[in-house]
């Protein structure tokens, strides 16, 4: 009997090893689920999009170069190394703006079902920064993913909700922008530690988007103040959702391909719409046509995996 216990743990561990890496994937993706939700709670309780990127953004900035101090781990890169570093986050600054201001003009449901195009447009990212040829049955489940979205864009009332119609190019906006930074970080995670590329991602992003919160009104440095309620929510989403879920995203990028990455990343809406459900209830409801054409979103990106499940798997190192 013992016997039989231990056969069956050794093969329960060798599974946890051999798929750890898409554990800690995700994971990391339940993590994202909740962004959503906190940055609506922060909406509700009186900041603006502006106001919790720029709190999210120094929180986690902050907590990686004391992650880094008691590491005591040299933050030295290149001069090239380091302005594509902080470039990159530029991209992520913005994509977290557009995001967050998504979900201010609508609600978690519809930002993130246009989010969830992140994969279709890692496939012209990669086009891009890899040179890949063009794939055929990417260009085919691309095409239903437009057929999903177009699906959604019809369905939604905008006579009571003008507001919508900007919501869904700011979530696609930041889709594309997410495209682009992950595919960006594989290239990058190959010769530079996740803690040091986050780290002046974040602050690379950080700065740039204060001054630019700054420079058109948005924020006041001097009028900046936060309550109690906030301030928990914005630690929870400056250091979990942020730096740690942040340094596991990037490092998984090591052992995953990015698209595997980014079609993965898909789940994050279901886990999202769900908890939304679950805790806004009432104002995140949407018609049968919206899930619909959400499940013809998801649907293709995951027949997508299902052909790439068919070529031979590119190496990652």
């Amino acid at each position: 009997m013992n016997l039989k216990v231990d056969v069956l743990t050794n093969k329960i561990l060798k599974l946890l090893d051999k798929y750890r890496n898409h554990f800690i994937l995700h994971f990391t993706i339940l993590i994202w689920g909740f962004t959503g939700i906190i940055g609506k709670l922060l909406f509700l309780s009186g900041l603006n999009s502006s106001e919790v990127v720029f709190w999210r953004m120094l929180i986690a900035w902050v907590t990686l170069l004391l992650y880094l101090i008691l590491k005591r781990e040299s933050i030295i890169v290149s001069r090239k190394t380091l302005f594509k570093l902080l470039g990159n986050g530029v991209l992520i600054a913005m994509h977290w703006y557009c995001f967050f201001e998504a979900i201010a003009l609508s609600n978690v449901s519809i930002a993130l079902v246009f989010m969830s195009t992140t994969a279709f447009f890692t496939s012209f990212a990669e086009l891009i920064i890899y040179r890949k040829k063009i794939n055929i049955k990417e260009l085919f489940t691309g095409l239903l993913v437009v057929f999903g979205v177009a699906i959604i864009i019809n369905d939604l009332n905008y006579e009571n909700e003008p507001q919508y119609f900007k919501a869904i190019i700011l979530a696609l906006t930041a889709a594309l922008l997410a495209a682009f930074f992950s595919v960006i970080n594989s290239v990058l995670v190959k010769e530079n530690d996740s803690a040091i590329i986050s780290f002046y991602e974040l602050m690379g992003g950080f700065w740039v988007i204060t001054i630019l919160f700054c420079l058109n009104g948005d924020i006041k440095i001097n009028e900046l103040s936060i309550d109690t309620f906030q301030f928990f929510w914005l630690l929870v989403l400056g250091v979990a959702c942020t730096s740690f879920a942040f340094l596991l995203g990037v490092y998984v990028m090591k052992f995953i391909a990015p698209y595997t990455v980014n079609l993965s990343v898909n789940l994050e809406p279901i886990y999202a719409i769900i908890f939304a459900l679950l805790i806004f209830k009432d104002s995140e409801f949407m018609s049968l046509n919206f899930y619909f054409g959400s499940f013809i979103v998801v649907g293709s990106i995951l027949l997508n995996a299902f052909f790439k499940k068919q070529k031979k798997p590119r190496k990652v190192a």
